[in-house]
């Protein structure tokens, strides 16, 4: 299950050509309208045709008109179980704002991560993570923590890992995989040199790659047989990483709790034998 409305907001800002900004103006700002109509009578209102409308559809990752219109239904049905938080200052001190700002964005990011979720593509993650033997991990920089935390909570439930801090061994491991093996490559922006390098490496080898990376089109993305997408928040210019990794972790997290839910009993007999050793460690 599919949402829409982030999408197509992301596509309006970003990529879409003046034909088609009238009809995201229409599907955006009067979508009950819309999921209403059939393709002729929504081209016919915004005057353009049909096959516009089902470019939109396919450039924002869906089959046709139909399955946009259930991913907006989704949308108004569903946006309504996050809590809508944002938080002020009730001062004009600057460490205050500040304070609030940055807690603000990571408030959006962890929403936006909600609107772009699907929930299928989900659920075929983890069905792959759970009939693997071995899950490679790939990352540099900020994503590199993102994916250590990819590789610390998979490892408390017997998953075998594999990730490597520097970027040669990262580069020659990704030529080792072997047909169907699984790798998971983090990039923010889907363009690092090294991580394109690494996912055509896999895909040399035959494995399967599932790639956590900005919403939109990107090498990376295109090549993946999977996206985890995260919104896209954060100016191409960074002081460094913040909201974009406060959204990659709540990714990791989600992936996690739906993988350990399959398994629950095997899952939690492994994470509690995991706590008894860390705490039996602190102790000695």
């Amino acid at each position: 299950m599919k949402k829409g409305l982030y999408r197509l907001e992301v596509y309006y800002k970003q990529n879409a050509t003046e034909s088609e900004k009238e009809v995201l103006r229409f599907l955006i700002s009067r979508t009950r309208e819309a999921i209403e109509m059939d393709i002729h009578t929504l081209a016919k209102t915004c005057y353009c045709s049909a096959a516009t409308i089902v470019r939109i559809c396919k450039k924002n990752g869906f089959s046709g008109f139909k399955e946009l219109k259930i991913a907006l239904a989704n949308d108004l049905n569903f946006s309504k179980q996050l809590i809508q938080a944002e938080l002020t200052s009730s001062t004009e001190e600057k460490i205050p704002n500040i304070v609030v700002n940055a807690l603000n964005a990571n408030i959006t990011a962890i929403q936006n991560v909600y609107n772009l979720l699907d929930f299928e593509e989900l659920n075929r993650i983890v069905m792959l993570l759970a009939a693997s033997k071995y899950i490679y991990l790939y990352g540099i920089g900020a994503s590199f923590l993102v994916a250590k935390d990819f590789q610390q909570k998979f490892e408390r439930v017997n998953k075998r890992t594999f990730l490597y801090e520097d970027i040669h061994l990262q580069l020659v491991s990704s030529t080792n995989l072997e047909k169907d093996d699984v790798a998971i490559i983090v990039s923010y922006s889907g363009l690092t040199k090294e991580m394109v390098e690494i996912a055509k490496n896999i895909k040399m080898c035959g494995g399967k790659i599932i790639a956590l990376t900005k919403y939109g089109t990107s090498k990376l993305s295109s090549m993946s047989d999977y996206n985890l997408f995260v919104p896209t928040l954060e100016k191409p210019l960074r002081v460094g990483a913040s909201s974009s990794r406060v959204s990659q972790l709540s990714v990791v997290d989600i992936v996690y709790n739906t993988y350990i839910s399959l398994e629950k009993d095997k899952s939690m007999e492994k994470i509690l034998a995991s706590n008894k050793l860390l705490e039996k460690k602190e102790f000695e």
